[in-house]
């Protein structure tokens, strides 16, 4: 058994303490949002921090680009798509779900229709398919665990007969 001195455990440890820093650094959200930024300027912030995995700070992007020009359909329906985006990548299916749905009932106004990109419409209907698709296969996945606990159950009432 090799002895590791305590000179490399120091740098191991260092490592590991500075690699965890920096990724829990990643996650913190802007101090302060510039006012003059256009809509599209804070989506593409958001689209940013979002491909470094910094899911609170893009988050943060698409509020205020929510709050700042919510008279805008337009800016709404993208950054609704953008935070829907994020909870799917974060795994909150549910959350994920309610905001696809609600950009796809949003297409169903005819007065909105026309001040909307139709890719959202298509993206969201995408972005459910494949919550679905999770879902069904949990399901199908929760049955055969069932199937599986109830044949065990059914082979050991047998042996307990005989």
């Amino acid at each position: 058994m090799k002895k590791i001195n305590n000179k490399k455990i120091s740098i191991i440890l260092t490592a590991v303490i500075f690699f965890g820093c920096a990724l829990c650094g990643c996650q913190t959200a802007p101090k302060e949002i510039p006012d003059d930024l256009t809509a599209a300027q804070l989506i593409q912030r958001g689209q940013d921090a979002a491909a470094n995995y910094n899911y609170v700070a893009a988050n943060a992007y698409y509020v205020a680009c929510i709050e700042r020009y919510q008279a805008d359909l337009k800016c709404y329906i993208e950054a609704r798509y953008e935070i829907a985006q994020l909870n799917y990548k974060q795994r909150k299916y549910d959350i994920a779900k309610a905001m696809y749905q609600e950009i796809l009932d949003t297409f169903d106004d005819p007065s909105a229709v026309y001040q909307l990109q139709p890719k959202y419409k298509k993206l969201a209907q995408i972005g459910l398919d494949k919550i679905k698709a999770i879902d069904d296969k949990k399901q199908q996945e929760a049955e055969k665990k069932a199937a599986k606990k109830a044949a065990k159950e059914k082979a050991k009432e047998t042996a307990d007969e005989e």
